[in-house]
């Protein structure tokens, strides 16, 4: 004996109920993952969103805290997947996805260890390339430049 959806409607709790009047299941209303305008007809109740009028945001109309309620509500009935995309991850989904040991095995470092490898390249960079900066900032370089050339003719 198998229900009919008006009647498995019908025994969800109130809250739930509520809700989905308000906010019609996911298969009958397609709601955008992220933000987005006031007078969009995708717009997600669980997200804030700008009125572009103003160009003020509006906070979400449902709170994080009773979301996560509905969330909770919904998954007790297996319907979790007919709520529009929420911003937080719950129970499996954000511990799967979860770097454990961030900051044991990949520390954050000083500013200037993060920095170093990419100074001492720019220092060996600008050392080969000595000459041609000095020639910029000073041109009676050039003359100093072909002297040394010229000692080292003659030294060979």
């Amino acid at each position: 004996m198998s229900l009919t959806s008006k009647e498995a409607f019908a025994k969800l709790p109130q809250k739930l109920h509520n809700f989905f009047i308000k906010f019609p299941p996911r298969p009958f209303v397609e709601y955008s993952n992220k933000s987005t305008i006031t007078t969009d007809p995708k717009l997600n109740p669980f997200l804030p969103n700008k009125n572009p009028e103003s160009g003020r945001w509006h906070g979400a109309k449902i709170s994080l805290r009773r979301s996560s309620d509905l969330y909770k509500m919904a998954r007790k009935f297996g319907i979790q997947d007919l709520l529009p995309p929420l911003p937080k991850k719950f129970y499996e989904e954000k511990y799967n996805n979860k770097n454990w040991m961030r900051g044991v095995l990949q520390q954050k470092k000083h500013k200037w260890e993060r920095e170093l490898p990419q100074k001492l390249e720019a220092r060996k960079e600008a050392l080969a390339n000595m000459d041609e900066i000095i020639v910029k900032a000073r041109p009676s370089y050039k003359k100093q430049i072909e002297k040394r050339e010229a000692r080292k003719k003659n030294w060979f």
